[in-house]
């Protein structure tokens, strides 16, 4: 199993995001709007997973987000080499310590993960154009604020259906 650990929107903040997502896409014709319930934002992608170790690592989330809390995005921004437009906001010290939590729960676990510095970030669409001299990372430009409240971080499992659309659904620690 494909594995990853996120934070899932409510409804409300999924809605808000897809609203940017579709407004960025009228723009950039030829880029992938991501499917609005496949909106989230990955604290650790952890991979391939034999399912007896992925319930483990689910039920060692089950209370990594101790103080809920809400995280303001309010820009939108590229990484370049990825051809990824983002929806982020600044600097949110709870969400850094989150991500931390989580990750030192898969080390203690031994579960291998992708250990590249966490940047908050929501995708919202892939195969954008690439830009002569992008940065790898670039702020684009101002969104009205959304506040997302984040409650909890599960384990995710990406699974492709019969049309070859991803999608992701929460693995249950049982």
């Amino acid at each position: 199993m494909r594995c990853f650990v996120a934070c899932w929107p409510d409804d409300p903040t999924r809605d808000r995001l897809d609203r940017v997502a579709r407004a960025a896409a009228a723009r950039f014709a030829a880029a992938r709007r991501l499917p609005p319930a496949n909106l989230h934002l990955t604290l650790a992608f952890i991979g391939e997973l034999p399912q007896p170790q992925a319930r483990e690592v689910a039920a060692a989330l089950r209370d990594a987000c101790d103080q809920p809390f809400d995280w303001c995005i309010d820009h939108v921004g590229r990484f370049g080499r990825a051809r990824v437009l983002w929806a982020g906001g600044p600097e949110e010290p709870r969400l850094t310590a989150l991500a931390s939590r989580v990750r030192e729960r898969l080390r203690a676990l031994r579960i291998p993960f992708d250990g590249k510095r966490f940047a908050a970030h929501v995708t919202l669409l892939r195969d954008v154009p690439a830009q002569p001299m992008a940065a790898a990372s670039e702020v684009i430009e101002a969104i009205d604020p959304i506040l997302w409240p984040i409650r909890a971080a599960s384990l995710r499992v990406s699974e492709r259906d019969a049309q070859g659309a991803t999608r992701y659904r929460a693995l249950d620690p049982a």
